[in-house]
């Protein structure tokens, strides 16, 4: 079974030589590592693999880098990698391509351990999550709060996510750093708009939601095993203002809200009252953590939480929008160097 790696990077060299370098000694070999670089400075010594398609991207868009990755390759099985996951299990691919035997399945999801730097370390911790875990009044006042417990493996209204389900079971998300897929499934239904909320910096869980998407067309299993590692830089762009991730975070969940129940086909307006009383759940607990526990960063996080929320009511028209993508694919055909 043929496949292909493909890789997003920005400004980080010698991670994604790291993580190239560890590819190339795996047992089974992708036919291609695509990488999407959108640095400033071209990476020429990345270019002289002999393995490696190399494309400059014009916009520094996760998504959209992911994208073209899909557009360029000419293969069944995708698997995409972020620029700093490191490879702990030479047989990695060959464990994830089993999978696929099973025509029915249309993405894996493998397991990786990971120290992160900004969620484990810089965001403050939630004493209202932790006593929601203990005690049964905590927990009901999350539920009234909209954000209940879910299922394990599923996905829920403003992105909640159930925990990881059992080993190769299904479940209905993405985790980002890496992920692998069918390419004939996966864009097919998938609201381009999310690439346009990237672009502007509002956006966020484009994994979780892209994997949604897929599942609706097929069975994504999880692999229990650790097959990667990954090694946090601490770099990324909301890692690096804790205001710009408190927005993100609370923007980016009216979209995924209308995502999820354009493609349940459930009720908008039901999704939009939940948005309201989430956003106000979670404004609620930041400020009863601050009265606990009070940290300057997790005031940047309300700031930001209040400029997100606010942000996404006045586009909410916007939010509703579905973009077939044929701009977003005009755009990585040019940066493929394609005639149209």
């Amino acid at each position: 079974m043929k496949f292909d790696v493909i890789i997003a990077t920005f400004n980080r060299k010698d991670s994604l030589a790291i993580l190239v370098s560890q590819i190339l000694k795996c047992s089974k070999l992708p036919e291609n590592i695509i990488i999407i670089d959108s640095s400033a400075i071209t990476d020429r010594d990345i270019q002289s693999i002999n393995i490696v398609k190399y494309i400059k991207s014009s916009h520094a868009n996760q998504p959209y880098q992911r994208y073209i990755g899909s557009l360029v390759s000419n293969n069944d099985i995708l698997v995409y990698f972020d620029d700093d996951m490191r490879i702990i299990d030479n047989q990695c691919f060959e464990k994830i391509l089993s999978l696929y035997d099973d025509k029915n399945v249309v993405g894996v999801q493998p397991n990786f351990s990971y120290q992160h730097v900004f969620f484990d370390h810089r965001v403050p911790k939630s004493k209202t999550r932790e006593l929601a875990k203990k005690n049964i009044i905590f927990r009901y006042l999350r539920n009234l709060s909209g954000n209940p417990v879910v299922r394990n493996g599923t996905f829920w209204l403003a992105g909640i996510r159930g925990n990881k389900p059992e080993n190769k079971k299904s479940i209905e998300w993405f985790n980002g750093p890496v992920f692998s897929a069918r390419k004939e499934n996966l864009y097919n239904n998938f609201n381009f708009n999310l690439f346009q909320l990237y672009e502007n910096g509002v956006g966020k869980a484009e994994d979780a939601i892209l994997g949604f998407t897929l599942s609706k067309l097929g069975s994504i299993l999880y692999v229990e095993e650790d097959l990667f590692y990954h090694e946090d830089q601490d770099d990324s762009t909301y890692s690096l203002d804790f205001i710009s991730y408190g927005m993100r975070v609370a923007y980016s969940r009216l979209y995924l809200s209308f995502e999820y129940v354009r493609l349940s086909k459930t009720s908008k307006f039901l999704a939009f009252l939940h948005f309201n009383l989430y956003i106000f759940g979670r404004i609620t607990s930041i400020i009863i953590n601050q009265i606990i526990n009070y940290k300057s960063s997790r005031s940047q996080i309300l700031i930001g939480y209040l400029k997100g929320f606010c942000l996404a009511i006045i586009d909410t028209k916007k939010l509703l929008f579905f973009d077939s993508g044929s701009d977003w694919k005009n755009e990585a055909l040019d940066d493929m160097g394609v005639k149209k």
